[in-house]
């Protein structure tokens, strides 16, 4: 397929790093569930980090997503949370203790997988449960009448933020072109409903949170405008179990960070996980 003047159109995900991974090989397992619309290389530095500080990092790729992202809109939260615990089992299977690791999206898939199946330490970061806005109220009934929605229709292609973003998801692409623009500006779209999934699995998350009975730590950027501090600290409060709570500086892409400025919190992390594995480095 081409678009009128010749151009490929952009293969969304391509590169290796949005592929699933398994780094490390240390006793502790350690599942990173990535956001939406994302890819397991939101996690990677994080789980590179981990794998240096002796764990076993598994970071799969949820259905529907990466390169399949065309057959999204095929998929639903049943099937995304299907898989989340066929490779949360496997990795309790393959390792005696375990730890969960979810961001944005993946915040709420490990928030439902802790109440089945509780790992020994949760992480959480920028959680999502809801976002804000009437038509996101509406959504159960929008996804009726709006059957998709075009996330580039407006998007301004001069914008360095804008640029980077959709690098990261179509490597190659000349968005210089114009061809390439009118495609992704009319071309790509995202099911309604598939929103509509997001919000119900979020909303879940936040009903059944009081179960989670787990020890958590929970990083927020404090510019998230994705998800906002105000919303995590509702949820952070609904948590059953002990949890720390803090805020970074950053937005909703903190986590994707790999810089030796946000190193700092990596080391939060594995220090938090470390004492929750091995209570007697408390005293």
């Amino acid at each position: 397929m081409h678009t009128q003047n010749g151009h490929e159109p952009p293969a969304f995900f391509s590169e290796p790093e949005h592929q699933p991974f398994v780094l490390g090989n240390g006793s502790p397992g350690a599942l990173l569930i990535h956001g939406f619309p994302g890819t397991p290389a939101e996690m990677r530095p994080l789980a590179e980090y981990l794998a240096g500080q002796g764990y076993t990092a598994y970071g799969p790729l949820l259905p529907g997503f990466g390169a399949e992202i065309a057959r999204l809109g095929q998929t639903n939260r049943r099937v995304w949370l299907d898989a989340m615990r066929a490779a949360w089992t496997d990795v309790r299977r393959k390792h005696e203790t375990a730890v969960l690791v979810g961001f944005s999206l993946g915040g709420a898939m490990a928030l439902h997988l802790s109440r089945e199946l509780p790992p020994a330490a949760l992480v959480l970061l920028a959680p999502f449960w809801t976002l804000g806005g009437w038509q996101f109220k509406l959504l159960p009934l929008l996804k009726h009448l709006r059957p998709s929605v075009a996330p580039f229709e407006k998007a301004d292609f001069a914008d360095s933020a804008v640029r980077r973003e959709l690098a990261q998801l179509a490597p190659g692409a000349d968005l210089d072109a114009p061809e390439v623009q009118r495609f992704l500006r009319t071309e790509i779209r995202l099911p309604t409903a598939v929103i509509d999934e997001v919000r119900g699995l979020g909303q879940a998350a936040y009903t059944l949170a009081p179960q989670v009975n787990v020890p958590a730590l929970v990083l927020q950027g404090d510019a998230d405008e994705v998800v906002t501090p105000a919303r995590t600290r509702r949820l952070v409060a609904r948590l059953g179990g002990q949890v720390t709570y803090r805020e970074l500086a950053g937005d909703h892409n903190f986590a994707k960070a790999n810089t030796g400025h946000d190193h700092a919190f990596f080391t939060d992390i594995a220090a938090f996980m470390d004492m929750k594995l091995n209570p007697q480095l408390a005293c």
